[in-house]
Order: C-alpha cells, then structure tokens, then sequence
C-alpha cells in the first residue's frame, strides 16, 4: 500500500508542478498580443503625423524661398526697366553709373550769312553723351532720396566743315520716392518728387555761333506716379508726370537776327510710359515700353521788340527696348535701346546702367 501511494504521488509530481504554467500560458499569450497591437497602432498613427507634419514644414520653407526668389526677381527686372520702380530698403545705400548716347540728323535749308539768309541745304548732325552718376539712399523702407549729377559731351556737326563741341556738367536733379501702400493685389504705387537745378551750361547764357549747351537754363519741379503690377510671368508698369519750369533770371542773348532774349515763359510739359518686361530667366530680363512726351508753348521776349516769339506745342515718342543681365544678387546690368517716333526725338538713343548696392 505504501508503495502504490508513493508511486502515484511521483506520478502527479511533475503534473502539479507544470499545472500552474498550464493554467496561466493562455492568458498570458493573450494580453501581451492585444497590448503589442493597440501600441504599434498608435505607433503607426503617430508616425502618420509627424509625417504629414515634416511634409507641411518643407511645404512652407517652399513656398517662403519660392516668395522671396519671386521678390527679388521682380526687383531686378524693374531696376533693370529703371530705377524709379523701385525703392531702397531703410539704411541701404545705391551708387549707380549710366552712360547714354544720343544721335539726331536734320537738313538745314537756309543759313545766315550777316544780315542776309541764303538758301544753302547742309546736313546736320548731333552726337549727345551722358555720363551720370546716381546715388540713392533708403530713409525708410518705403521712403528713398536720391541724387542725380551728369557730366555731358556734345558734338554737332554741320556739313562738311562747321564742328563745335563742350563738355560741362549738366543739370542735378535731387528727387525722393515714396510708396503710400504696401504691395497687395493693387499695383504697387510709388509717387515722385524731383527739383532740377540749371548747373548744366544754359542755352540762354551762351554764343550759339561758337557754343553748345549741356542743360535746360531752368529751374524746374516734377510730379510723378510710377505704378508696377506682377502678371505671372510678366510685370506690367507705367509712370504720369508732370513738370513746370521757373523763368530764368538774367537772360540778356543776342539772336542770330540781332534780336536781344530779355526774358523766357517756360510752358509746362507732361509725360507718360507704358511697358511690360518678362524675365526670361532667373538673370536675364526684357522689356519693351512706349514713351511720350507733351511740351506747352514758351513765349520769348525780347528788348528791342514789342511782339513776343512763342514756340508752338509739340510732342515726342520713343519706343525703347531693354534688357536686363543679373550679374550678382545686388547688381543688374540694364541695356535699352530707344527709336525715335517723332522728328523732335532723337533718330536713336542707347543707355547702359550699373547699379552697386552697399
């Protein structure tokens, strides 16, 4: 009997031992799957928005580059139409260099010889170089001075032997821009003021035999509104003006008929552009703009006589062509070439601009 029981309780031994294992293996097995599934879910629904997250940061950080490139862009291509449609960030300091080539033909019929007018047709032509320097400085973001001072040759030439020629400075101009509006879906506006200062060699202080001027003889006051529109991938522009001009003091000109100037009446004159540039690239530009002039008439008085001269109205148009060449982010190389349209423009003009920005 002792035997028998002893050999059964051997025989349950390991049964009970394992019994427990047994009883709780299933319900082991099974949490740790539920649990592991609800994790990696959320594991998988967390690596789903930072995802979508990463995805909208490189979205913006895109679309902020792409805004600031378009920015700039648009700038070049207006600096290189012309640097009044556009303005200098507060503190920023501009030195531009222009150079430009004007050349006018004309026939003479008649020329005085003493006292008496001869029918003599000669051929005459007029060669205009300017060298200007410009500098601009940003007072705010949305306000700029600048300063304008030319340096002029002139040569004419008429038929084959008469030649004169002078170098002087021409007429400062000192203007300021400013920009009402911030850029939104309006064209972006920026009003012009300018005064001229007559410190070029005036037409009216001058031996018209034997000299040539190099500026106007007036002092003068401009009013503008220059306007610019983004029309992806163009930019639309335009520009109003107005200009009078004051009489000058001490004028006293003998005239090629013995007549004496005593006094000037300047009219007033108006003038308007209209352009579109695209940009061919990220450093190449072009545009093309029509430009016209209005001039009033001006009455000359004279000492030894009683009726006044005064000069009829007139108008001048110009179509010019340019482009601009994205040297470095801060520098466009701007060349235009214009064609007169009316006898009072020149045949031809070319004009090259260099901005340097500090």
């Amino acid at each position: 009997m002792r035997k028998i029981l002893m050999l059964t309780i051997l025989l349950m031994l390991p049964w009970l031992v394992n019994a427990p294992a047994f009883a709780q293996a299933p319900a082991q097995d099974k949490a740790p799957a539920l649990n592991q599934q609800d994790i990696q879910r959320k594991i998988d629904e967390l690596q789903k928005q930072v995802d979508a997250l990463k995805e909208q940061g490189r979205t913006r950080e895109k679309l902020s580059i792409t805004a600031e490139e378009k920015a700039e862009q648009e700038k070049a291509v207006l600096t290189a139409v012309g640097r009044e449609y556009t303005l200098m960030q507060k503190g920023t300091f501009e030195l531009e260099y222009s150079l430009r080539y004007e050349y006018a033909a004309s026939t003479e019929l008649t020329r005085l010889i003493g006292n008496t007018v001869i029918f003599d047709p000669q051929t005459k032509s007029n060669h205009t170089i300017r060298n200007a320097i410009g500098v601009q400085y940003g007072l705010l973001n949305n306000l700029t001075v600048n300063v304008n001072v030319p340096f002029v040759y002139v040569y004419d030439k008429t038929g084959t032997t008469a030649a004169r020629d002078a170098t002087d400075l021409g007429d400062v101009t000192v203007g300021l821009d400013y920009q009402p509006f911030k850029a939104s879906d309006w064209p972006t506006t920026t009003l012009t003021m300018s005064a001229i200062l007559p410190t070029g060699r005036s037409p009216f202080k001058i031996d018209r035999e034997t000299d040539l001027p190099t500026g106007s003889g007036f002092y003068g006051v401009s009013l503008g509104m220059n306007m610019s529109k983004s029309l992806d991938p163009a930019m639309a522009f335009g520009a109003l003006s107005a200009t009078y001009r004051f009489k000058p003091h001490g004028v006293e000109q003998k005239q090629l008929d013995g007549r004496i100037l005593d006094q000037i009446e300047p009219g007033m004159s108006f003038n308007a552009a209209l352009g579109m540039a695209y940009a061919i690239s990220y450093a190449v530009s072009m545009n093309v703009q029509f430009q016209y002039g209005y001039y009033m008439n001006t009455k000359y008085y004279f000492l030894n006589s009683a009726t006044p001269s005064e000069s009829a109205t007139y108008s001048t148009a110009s179509l010019i062509l340019g482009t601009g060449w994205r040297i470095t982010p801060k520098t466009t190389l701007a060349l235009s070439l214009g064609i007169g349209l009316t006898s009072n423009d020149p045949d031809f003009l070319f004009m090259l601009r260099l901005p340097f920005m500090f």
